[in-house]
């Protein structure tokens, strides 16, 4: 069965390659041979704004072994012998 009998021309190798010949520079060329509109130089990308969240920040570490023994045992300090 051929599959690509289904699906359009549009999502062919070919019309992608057609869609983005002007866009997409391949990096074998230096950057100094890069053809960038002017609009595209000037333009500045900045970072989204973000706040802090409330409350207290989430624990990202994992427990080691070592860790997970000591919490499953409890505090041995104050114990009487």
């Amino acid at each position: 069965m051929e599959v690509h009998r289904f699906t359009d021309a549009l999502y062919s190798t070919a019309a992608w390659r057609t869609a983005y010949a002007n866009s997409i520079n391949p990096i074998a060329v230096l950057e100094s041979e890069w053809n960038v509109s002017a609009a595209v130089k000037l333009a500045k990308v900045l970072p989204p704004k973000t706040r802090k969240s409330a409350g207290r920040p989430v624990k990202r570490r994992y427990e080691s072994v070592e860790d997970k023994i000591a919490s499953s045992q409890g505090s041995r300090k104050n114990k009487k012998a």
